[in-house]
């Protein structure tokens, strides 16, 4: 019995060395990276923001025609400005986004970009306009094939706000219209989309 004692004291002497030797060296080990010299850097918060798409036009929201009483022949011409106000540069084209009506098989079309045309706001003067033919066919062709910003026309392309176009609508009633075509009609919208 008297030689298992001292057994048990060295080796709770022992496992009672290592801990605090461990403990220690930790401690030391601690203290020193708290005493190591630091340094740091850093630039300002950085920032990211959106550009924008945005274009308008001077028609208050009014109809670009309101022509009845029409005959073979009869012709008439408007001119509208849109304006780009976005931030990127962006690729403007016209499309039409709506249509109805059987007379727009007799309507000739002529659509023009350029610049000049009178007034802001005032798009039904188009005394000082020059420009060039985007489009040209009756207003059923365009309705049917120019549907969307992919298969629109125009050659707009703005690179900052402020910048902008002016466009001549012409159409005229086809001399061939047949006479079936008496009190028949024709609406159409047309659009233009901005995309960067």
């Amino acid at each position: 019995m008297s030689d298992r004692t001292p057994r048990r004291s060295s080796a709770a002497w022992l496992a009672a060395a290592v801990t605090i030797g461990l403990l220690g060296g930790g401690l030391l080990v601690r203290q020193g990276t708290n005493a190591a010299f630091t340094a740091t850097t850093s630039n300002g918060a950085s920032n990211w923001a959106a550009g924008s798409v945005t274009i308008g036009d001077d028609d208050s929201g009014t109809a670009l025609f309101t022509a009845s009483g029409l005959v073979p022949e009869d012709t008439g011409s408007k001119c509208i400005r849109v304006t780009y106000t976005g931030t990127v540069t962006s690729a403007v084209k016209l499309y039409v986004s709506s249509s109805a009506g059987s007379l727009a098989d007799y309507l000739d079309v002529v659509v023009e970009e350029g610049s000049g045309g009178g007034n802001v706001g005032d798009f039904s003067s188009c005394s000082t306009f020059s420009g060039s033919t985007i489009y040209s066919g009756t207003l059923a062709a365009m309705a049917s094939a120019k549907t969307g910003f992919a298969t629109g026309v125009g050659s707009f392309a703005p690179t900052g706000s402020g910048q902008f176009k002016v466009y001549k609508f012409t159409y005229t009633l086809n001399e061939l219209t047949p006479n079936g075509q008496q009190s028949e009609t024709a609406s159409a919208t047309f659009q233009w989309e901005s995309q960067s």
